[in-house]
């Protein structure tokens, strides 16, 4: 199986590789392109919520390679190869979180307090799911016979752990958007402007 990384998370480029040792961080910036015109007209609070399904499909993928491997920790005969397909999935996984919320953090002054805050909360998962795939990674790749040790299992829990709590917030947040959606559709069709 050949590595494939690097691995970014919230505009930090982190690297690992299943065979190498690891490198030392680069930094990635998060800036907004240049305005044009249809910038004024942008749909921003629209794009954050695509954003946060996305990013609950990523979470709940995330999760299921976890569950994946803890369960392998009542298997320790799997090879690393089998653990290391999985990592691969989840650092893709949070590479692609990575990506999502660096638009996110771009665009946050235009987004809805709520989203705003939901915003927050991801920037607050993201990379902890970043540090605990980049400890599995190396850990594995360099422990290759012992992957029943705890100092493993912990990071695959966690993983399991951190990416549920995200999935769990960002569906939250996501049936919320649907919600608003609906309740401001409704109040336009019937011809109100108030609240109840």
């Amino acid at each position: 199986m050949k590595p494939r990384f690097p691995l970014l998370c919230s505009c930090v480029l982190l690297t690992a590789a299943l065979t190498a040792p690891a490198s030392t961080p680069a930094p990635c910036t998060c800036t907004p392109g240049t305005p044009t015109a249809a910038s004024n007209t942008w749909d921003f609070k629209g794009e954050a919520n695509t954003i946060f399904q996305d990013i609950e499909t990523d979470a709940r993928s995330i999760r299921a390679q976890a569950d994946r491997l803890e369960s392998y920790q009542r298997g320790p005969e799997l090879s690393w190869a089998s653990h290391a397909d999985h990592l691969n999935v989840i650092r893709d996984d949070v590479n692609d979180m990575g990506k999502k919320l660096c638009r996110l953090e771009v665009i946050r002054g235009a987004l809805a307090p709520w989203q705003q805050g939901e915003v927050d909360r991801i920037a607050g998962i993201v990379p902890l799911l970043a540090n605990e795939t980049e400890d599995a990674i190396l850990f594995g790749g360099e422990h290759q016979q012992v992957l029943w040790l705890p100092v493993y299992q912990k990071d695959t829990s966690s993983l399991y752990e951190n990416s549920n709590k995200l999935a769990q917030s960002v569906n939250e947040a996501v049936k919320y958007a649907g919600v608003s959606k609906d309740y401001h559709t409704l109040r336009h069709e019937m011809g109100t402007s108030g609240g109840f």
